[in-house]
């Protein structure tokens, strides 16, 4: 296999406006439904969630009970944002935030509520929960809960930074295979593949490689036709709002979100090797692109074109070496 060095994510921080926002809490907000009917809050960096709870009921509204928000980030100029809600508070620490989303069997969707991801106390900072959208507007429900020590008012301040995708070159057009499988490594892989304006292309992901495969690991086989693409990879689970209906997909139980556009991590684990490799169908050989998951809940973005298959006139006009390097710029 070809091997590339390739750049580390780059990442800006967004400045928090002047006079941030602090939205309190709307009782009763136990439930999905009881955050919907509470209303949407828009928050952009430096906004904060503040309520209190010293429970975790989703029955019984008061103190004792879980805080459920839906929340929406403040649309920015198109590109791929990590947003984090940090839960801090001038008491007793204990908190818990976990990101909502939905159960699914078989590729088919329910209606069940599940947590889709669950802050850690000893991840830094602690108590974060983290997804990563792209400039539209993406909601999401997030709640909060606490324990008989937390009587102390929690807030959950939001941070946003740009995310810089590393770009992995061009590859012609048609079939396309990015893969884990065979890379040195045996993390349990997820990807998926997003268009030009970052919406995720329906069927264009793979957790388990399938049918019947024999690991963990990722094998995406698709056509592509020209255009700009953007790969997320990061371990088990990835979560967006799209289905694993796919029939070359092992695991069809993943959580899904309950909005289209945001995409999440659900695993705290850092330090894990995810590299890949990705080939056109006129490679004789895929280009191994070492990668990295460094921090919880993190996922990797990577941007790759596609070009078209030149004509033989054009092949002609270029020479081999022409149209080599038209392929292989990276």
């Amino acid at each position: 296999m070809k091997a590339k060095t390739l750049m580390a994510l780059a990442g800006l921080a967004i400045t928090a406006p002047a006079m941030a926002v602090v939205f309190p809490e709307i009782e009763p907000n136990e439930s999905k439904a009881q955050a919907t009917a509470n209303g949407t809050f828009t928050m952009s960096a430096g906004d904060a969630l503040t309520g209190t709870s010293t429970g975790s009921s989703t029955v019984t509204p008061g103190t004792a009970s879980a805080d459920t928000w839906r929340i929406k980030t403040a649309v920015a100029p198109l590109g791929i944002y990590r947003h984090r809600l940090v839960i801090t508070t001038g008491g007793t620490a204990g908190h818990t935030g976990t990101i909502r989303g939905l159960t699914q069997s078989a590729g088919v969707i329910s209606t069940t509520d599940t947590a889709a991801q669950t802050s850690s106390s000893v991840t830094n900072p602690p108590r974060f929960n983290q997804w990563y959208g792209f400039g539209k507007g993406e909601e999401l429900y997030y709640r909060v809960t606490g324990t008989t020590s937390t009587t102390a008012p929690y807030n959950a301040t939001l941070e946003t930074m740009l995310i810089t995708p590393t770009n992995i070159g061009s590859f012609l057009e048609g079939q396309v295979t990015i893969t884990t499988v065979g890379q040195g490594h045996t993390t349990d892989t997820d990807m998926w593949v997003y268009d030009s304006n970052f919406n995720a292309i329906d069927d264009f992901g793979n957790d388990d490689e399938g049918p019947n495969g024999s690991t963990l690991q990722s094998r995406l086989v698709r056509n592509y036709t020209p255009g700009t693409y953007y790969l997320a990879l990061t371990n088990f689970n990835l979560a967006n709002h799209e289905e694993s209906d796919m029939a070359d997909e092992d695991f069809k139980s993943g959580t899904v979100l309950d909005f289209a556009g945001a995409v999440l991590n659900s695993s705290t684990t850092t330090n894990l090797n995810m590299t890949f490799s990705i080939q056109d169908s006129d490679d004789p050989a895929p280009t191994q692109v070492p990668n990295t998951k460094v921090g919880p809940f993190d996922i990797n973005w990577f941007c790759f074109t596609v070009v078209p298959i030149p004509t033989p006139g054009a092949v002609t006009l270029l020479g081999l070496a022409g149209f080599v390097g038209l392929r292989r710029r990276r």
